[in-house]
């Protein structure tokens, strides 16, 4: 019931991006958090959202530009790391469900594309024929919806057990301490929001709120 629950939530997830409601759950941070809620694991499935979340922030979805779609990825990384972790939390598997779900976020960009082109055929073809009135307008962009929503099940189921079996595979010979794992997670981190700064200002409007993070992050540490 979980993995069906899981590809249902994919479903929703790849839909809201830019069809419908554009509610906002389709932010890596939001999908990646629910997935692991399915699994009874939210903590694990938010970590996996906050590295993908910070890597997305730089992206900007304006106009007619392509862009990773984060949304599926974080289903598929969270549910891959999810059944690849059965037995408990792993770090190594944290850091290769990451690094799956970004790239796994390009096949959800090729998805989006396949469709869209269709769609677009598929009302020039109803144009060309001088068939497309209101009512068949309105179906038309219906069944765009729900092709999008069996889109999005699609490419997030099959992420997550492609993922589940590629995360078992490489971890089953490929060991990390947790502190290097969590390391190398903290600097991806900072690199992925470094970047985003210029968006929120840069850092001349930012630094005062940007060093104050580092002292308090830095004080949370010391306090360990």
């Amino acid at each position: 019931m979980n993995w069906l629950l899981v590809v249902a939530w994919g479903g929703l997830v790849g839909v809201d991006a830019s069809s419908f409601p554009q509610a906002m759950f389709s932010r890596p941070l939001v999908a990646a958090t629910v997935t692991g809620l399915i699994f009874g694991r939210p903590a694990e499935g938010a970590v996996i959202g906050i590295v993908l979340e910070l890597a997305s922030l730089v992206v900007l979805p304006i106009g007619a530009s392509r862009y990773p779609e984060a949304g599926t990825g974080a289903v598929a990384a969270a549910g891959a790391y999810m059944g690849a972790a059965s037995s408990g939390p792993s770090p190594v598997l944290l850091l290769l469900a990451v690094t799956f779900g970004l790239v796994w976020e390009r096949v959800g960009t090729a998805s989006v594309d396949v469709l869209r082109r269709w769609n677009e055929r598929a009302v020039a073809a109803r144009i060309a024929a001088g068939e497309l009135s209101d009512r068949q307008l309105d179906r038309m962009y219906l069944a765009a919806v729900v092709l999008d929503v069996i889109r999005g099940a699609v490419v997030s189921g099959a992420g997550v057990v492609g993922g589940m079996l590629l995360l078992g595979g490489i971890a089953s010979f490929w060991s990390l301490e947790p502190g290097t794992t969590f390391g190398v997670l903290a600097v991806a981190s900072a690199a992925f929001l470094g970047a985003a700064l210029s968006i929120f200002g840069g850092w001349t409007e930012r630094r005062l709120w940007f060093t104050l993070g580092v002292l308090c992050g830095s004080l949370l540490l010391l306090a360990r």
